[in-house]
């Protein structure tokens, strides 16, 4: 739980979504991408989780399946990173 503004207040982190029998946070945004062993990670910021700074991690690509227009994105803005093609090292 994070402490609000206001004083005695706290803000309730979001419930998470069902996706085929599975819970799920909401992706605001792809911030980074990078292989690891020859697989493909994304540095996602998570939507509806209010901390400074935004609440962020690394998940493997194959967890964002149910945000591929947030990956389109994030690849479209940035090309030049590792991407669904990327050689596998």
């Amino acid at each position: 739980m994070k402490q609000s503004t206001i004083p005695n207040q706290h803000q309730l982190q979001p419930p998470p979504v069902i996706v085929e029998g599975k819970e799920e946070w909401e992706v605001s945004q792809v911030l980074d991408s990078k292989l690891k062993r020859g697989t493909l990670w994304y540095l996602v910021e998570w939507k509806g989780f209010h901390e400074d700074p935004p609440r962020t991690t690394w998940e493997p690509a194959s967890t964002l399946t149910s945000s591929p227009d947030i990956v389109k994105d994030f690849h479209t803005l940035y090309p030049d990173n590792p991407g669904p093609n990327a050689s596998r090292v």
